[in-house]
């Protein structure tokens, strides 16, 4: 079987809500936000694997802010696909979007945002919740939170007894 990699990341620190015609997605990253997507995507590259892989991300500016300098930094990275349902997903509506990615590819990137994508990641951590490297889920999945999940399931089979958690990487 092939091993496979899903990572679930929340877009960095972003700017404060403003009332604008731009509304909410067109929030930037602050200069610490900046950092953090950096840092995580040093961190990455030195955890995922030079594999096949797909990056889905919410089209808010941030998000893209957040995918631009994580990819920057990753040798295998590819362009990312601007999902507009994940600026409002539930997490039926990212399973979906996992369950619908070829089985060619081996490494997912989902970029997203709160409460979502840090309750897809409790979700899909199960009972290793429990276990002190991730216990700090419980307190809430701060921005540029990443979690790493390996897998040899297909894709469409992604739930939370098919993976387990290798990594969270909190700024």
């Amino acid at each position: 079987m092939t091993e496979r990699r899903l990572v679930l990341l929340r877009h960095a620190e972003a700017g404060p809500h403003l009332r604008s015609d731009a509304g909410d997605r067109a929030r930037p990253l602050t200069e610490k936000g900046f950092q953090q997507a950096t840092t995580v995507g040093r961190q990455l590259a030195l955890l995922a694997p030079d594999t096949p892989m797909e990056i889905l991300c919410s089209p808010a500016l941030r998000t893209q802010q957040t995918a631009a300098a994580v990819l920057e930094i990753l040798p295998a990275a590819t362009d990312p696909v601007f999902e507009d349902l994940i600026y409002g997903a539930t997490v039926d509506d990212l399973y979906g979007l996992i369950h619908a990615v070829s089985e060619d590819i081996q490494t997912v990137i989902v970029i997203g945002h709160n409460p979502t994508i840090g309750a897809l990641a409790y979700e899909l951590l199960g009972p290793a919740i429990h276990i002190p490297a991730f216990s700090n889920l419980r307190n809430g999945y701060t921005p540029a939170s990443m979690t790493i999940f390996r897998t040899e399931a297909l894709w469409h089979d992604i739930r939370p007894s098919t993976v387990q958690a290798e990594f969270l990487i909190t700024p």
